[in-house]
């Protein structure tokens, strides 16, 4: 199945006296400059300096004394300069929030008298205000504790948000779906587009390092034209860039079972241990200078390693919780299965340690062109790769031809270009491209039908408390893995321009959205047979179109043992007594003699192909 959706949208906003406008990616700093007499001072120069990296916006007040800066760096600390006929007013370690436009008003020629005053947080509205939200900074990401290490535990710091599975992280927001929340980074939507994971992200962690992210900025209900693609909250994040100085880190992050309490169990009010597991983080971030004031880089890079827990279901005479398929069945399989048929059906022994791995890389560069136009480019790179254990349980259980790795892939580059035409018009053009690719590999590399087969009666005396039922040594290609490809390319631009016209401000913009999607998802492609004995009421052997199936007595399932009569035999005078060993390998047999019971395969019509799906 592919598809692609396209989306355009031109917005244009008209707001009376409110020099705030969100900007995604970047803060704004605006207001208003009067004299003494608190008359407007028209033409004042308004120097703003961003202290660590030297990059310089330089603006000048309109006839009502009003001026404003977009597209600047978030953090800080700034230098803002105010001048006009040799008086200056100057305002140092100024801090600007994401997405937000800080007011900073200003007096020329005022004694230099300090007036205290106080009065109630809430006496009036903000009309700069886009809706209720909430902003996390530099000095917040790094005092708050986040044991997932991602923006959703920083999110949840707005009391609107709540998590909803605290295994995968998921949170909602005013009781919506998970789902319908929009994480972007950079401007760059990180969210899982195709809906498949319950985190709202693409891999199991954060695709960009909590270490490179310089603020963060949580919105409901904003109604800013600018923001779209969610009904639940945008979590909205920057990353750092470089400044004149080198600075890095390097980071270690480690936790056990033992960094965990127990589980509770509410059907019985008790405590059980939770299973054993190993995680660790490690990473390292630098940025600096290439050219001082001019040009500036940042790198990181993140790898998480967790362990997966073994199965707790093994064959009968194990460590682990018996399922009723004994050791010398597995190993008939696997025998069977390399000298008649040809292939490796691998083995039933889950080796120790296995681990997810997710791979995460960053590069951006930010150039400040001249005082009047500033722009940034950034690369990432998110890879995982995570074992799939399948086929184990109470009834069945799997070699490992029938396990596979999920290869993860997050590749992204965003483009960003900032301009102040004229004092009162400025610009922003951003363009970016996504792509995710997901897809599983068989652990043994080879693509097989998927190979079941059943045993089913009571096992031998005394092993009475295992299931009487079926159950499964699932072997060959997982049915659901045999043609299944997800992989979705994402491309976003936009352009926007705001214009100051006296105590007005127009705001206009232009959004292109385009989503292409692949999922192929078939099941069954290369077949699926299922081998088992074959219940015959007269205990004959039973004929189908493609041969003779060996029978099996239909009371193998009320006793521990029955009578069974061998292939061949005339009469049921040759009958038996058929024990646990003997049902097993009469399904062995049928395998041995590629005698299945059922078979299923999906194929494409006349003249089609399985890429056409």
């Amino acid at each position: 199945m592919g598809f692609s959706r396209t989306a355009m949208a031109v917005a244009v906003a008209v707001v009376a006296a409110a020099p705030a406008f969100a900007q995604n990616t970047t803060a704004s700093v605006g207001g208003r400059v009067t004299a003494a007499d608190g008359k407007p001072v028209a033409g004042a120069s308004v120097v703003i300096v961003h202290v660590e990296s030297g990059s310089t916006t330089t603006t000048t007040t309109d006839a009502d004394g009003r001026y404003g800066a977009r597209g600047l760096r978030v953090g800080g600390p700034f230098s803002i300069t105010i001048s006009k006929a040799g008086q200056t007013e100057r305002r140092d370690n100024v801090f600007l929030a994401l997405a937000e436009t800080l007011s900073l008003d200003a007096t020329l020629g005022a004694t230099q008298t300090i007036v205290v005053t106080g009065r109630a947080v809430n006496e009036r509205f903000n009309s700069g205000s886009m809706g209720a939200g909430t902003n996390i900074g530099s000095r917040e990401l790094a005092s708050l504790a986040s044991i997932g290490r991602n923006l959703q535990d920083y999110a949840r710091t707005d009391p609107r948000l709540a998590q909803t599975d605290k295994e995968n992280g998921a949170i909602s927001a005013a009781g919506q779906n998970t789902r319908f929340n929009r994480i972007t980074i950079d401007g760059v939507t990180t969210n899982d587009t195709f809906g498949l994971e319950a985190n709202n992200l693409p891999t199991i962690k954060q695709p960009i390092s909590i270490d490179a992210i310089q603020s963060v900025q949580v919105n409901l209900s904003n109604y800013d034209v600018t923001q779209t693609g969610y009904t639940g909250a945008s979590i909205n994040a920057v990353t750092k860039s470089g400044t004149n100085e080198f600075k890095g880190s390097v980071y270690y992050v480690w936790r056990d079972a033992s960094n965990v309490g127990q589980r509770y169990n509410r059907s019985n009010d008790t405590y059980f241990v939770p299973p054993p597991f190993k995680e660790y983080t490690k990473g390292f971030t630098l940025g600096g200078p290439i050219i001082k004031d001019k040009l500036f880089f940042f790198a990181s890079y993140e790898e998480l390693k967790s362990s997966r827990a073994s199965p707790d279901f093994g064959p009968i005479g194990g460590a682990a919780t018996n399922v009723g398929i004994s050791q010398s069945a597995i190993d008939q399989a696997i025998a069977i299965s390399n000298t008649k048929w040809g292939f490796d059906a691998g083995s039933s022994s889950v080796p120790q340690g296995l681990q997810v791995v997710v791979k995460d890389t960053l590069l951006k560069l930010d150039w400040n062109i001249n005082d009047e136009h500033r722009a940034n480019l950034r690369y990432t790179k998110t890879q995982q790769d995570e074992p799939n254990i399948a086929g184990f349980s109470a009834t069945g259980l799997s070699l490992s031809s029938y396990w596979w790795n999920q290869a993860k892939t997050v590749e992204s580059v965003v483009g960003q270009w900032f301009a102040d035409w004229t004092p009162n018009f400025s610009t922003e053009l951003k363009a970016s491209k996504r792509d995710y690719d997901s897809v599983p590999t068989q652990v043994n590399g080879t693509r097989l039908p998927a190979i079941g087969l059943r045993f089913n009666g009571l096992v031998d005396p005394g092993q009475a408390s295992f299931n009487p039922g079926n159950r499964f040594l699932n072997l060959g290609t997982e049915l659901s893995r045999q043609q299944n490809v997800l992989k979705t390319k994402t491309t976003d631009i936009y352009a926007g321009a705001t214009w100051n016209l006296g105590a007005h401000e127009i705001k206009g913009g232009f959004d292109y959205s385009k989503n292409e999607v692949y999922n192929a998802f078939l099941q069954n492609v290369n077949g699926n047979y299922t081998f088992q004995c074959e219940a015959d009421s007269a205990l004959a052997p039973v004929t189908y179109s493609f041969g003779t199936v060996t029978a099996c007595p239909t009371n193998v399932g009320a006793s521990t043992t029955g009578s069974y009569r061998p292939t061949g035999a005339a009469t049921t005078s040759a009958a038996i007594n058929m024990t646990q060993a003997q049902r097993e390998l009469t399904v062995l047999e049928n395998y041995q003699r590629g005698l299945p019971s059922s078979y299923q395969v999906q194929l494409p019509l006349s003249g089609r192909t399985l890429d056409d799906a």
